[in-house]
């Protein structure tokens, strides 16, 4: 049996394999000894036994530096697929030193070494591996500060043009400094992808809905990504930006089937057209013109009204058309019809 520590084990990268943290649908967390110190390593899976396969719209947007295997890549070959493959693994270690420098809580990663990503431990108050918020009990009174740490953390990274494609309280440790995201391999390029608003809007709405269920006064939040991600758009938002609910306060429709962030709602026309007043029916008669077949349009025709105040227009008299100049005539056949005019031929003789 392949043992993917093996390698890092034989070339003194690490001193020794302490204990087996958990087992995800894309990686196995191990504890093992580096330099002196507990840290995680983080081992992938292949994608024949990993439980997460449909990553194709996070990789959107993802490019190599090497133009050959770029093609290789986009041709599905043999060679390909474990470049893409590698890429995939190695796409979590460069979104963690990119955000952990921009200040975002993420695992301050060590080194990715042989497809495995070694990582600081995150642990909690009492020095023991910290908890993922869905295991743990959130009071009311916590509830809306964790929200708005976590919408911090989401701004931050969305600052740095990245998206965490899959946040939910499964990928969220509550460490002793703060709630800590972990879980970066289905990060998406915020100015490269297509579907970024979607992952973006559910992102936040996933962790808005579980945190709002524990304090019901974080239903005025709903409308928080929506302005987030305005704010993006207009190259406006900050590290530091805080949603002002103006989007609540306009009247937007509450997000998604449940009301969250980023959804259609059923009054999408009046956002667009604003207080506009709505068109006429295209049945309905003019201002200042009777209906046909109602008092008014009787009582004017019975006084000879004009046509024009009994709800049709005038009819204008029909002009004359100008008279045609007469052409050349068809020449007349024997039998007294116009027929086409003979072509003589003319022969040239060749002496």
């Amino acid at each position: 049996m392949h043992d993917p520590l093996a390698p890092l084990l034989a070339d003194g990268v690490i001193e020794g394999v302490v204990a087996r943290l958990k087992s995800g649908k894309e990686a196995d967390i191990y504890l093992v000894e580096h330099a002196g110190q507990v840290v995680a390593a983080k081992v992938y899976k292949s994608r024949q036994t990993r439980s997460f396969r449909n990553n194709a719209a996070y990789k959107e947007g993802r490019l190599v530096r090497d133009t050959r295997t770029q093609r290789a890549m986009d041709r599905g070959s043999r060679f390909g697929q474990a470049a893409s493959e590698e890429a995939w693994k190695a796409k979590e270690a460069e979104a963690l030193h990119k955000l952990h420098a921009a200040g975002v809580r993420v695992p301050q990663p060590v080194m990715y070494y042989e497809g495995v990503l070694l990582m600081e431990l995150v642990l909690d108050a009492e020095g023991r591996p910290a908890p993922r918020l869905v295991d743990a009990h959130v009071p009311a009174d916590l509830a809306a500060a964790y929200y708005a740490d976590l919408r911090q953390q989401a701004v931050r990274m969305l600052a740095c043009d990245l998206i965490h494609g899959d946040l939910s309280p499964y990928n969220v440790l509550l460490a002793w400094n703060g709630p800590t995201v972990i879980d970066f391999p289905q990060v998406v390029g915020a100015a490269h992808n297509s579907q970024a608003e979607h992952f973006f809007h559910r992102d936040l709405q996933s962790i808005w809905r579980f945190l709002a269920s524990a304090d019901p006064r974080l239903r005025g939040a709903a409308h928080d990504a929506r302005e987030i991600w305005r704010a993006y758009v207009r190259r406006e938002l900050t590290p530091d930006f805080v949603p002002t609910g103006e989007a609540a306060e306009r009247g937007h429709p509450a997000a998604g089937h449940g009301g969250g962030p980023g959804g259609r709602g059923r009054h999408r026309g009046r956002e667009r057209g604003g207080d506009r007043p709505r068109q006429a029916h295209a049945g309905a008669p003019p201002a200042g013109r009777a209906h046909p077949g109602t008092e008014a349009h009787s009582r004017a025709a019975a006084h000879g009204a004009p046509l024009a105040e009994r709800g049709r227009p005038p009819r204008s008299e029909p002009r004359a058309a100008p008279p045609r100049e007469p052409g050349p005539q068809a020449p007349q056949t024997p039998g007294g019809r116009p027929g086409r005019r003979r072509r003589r031929r003319r022969h040239r003789r060749f002496d």
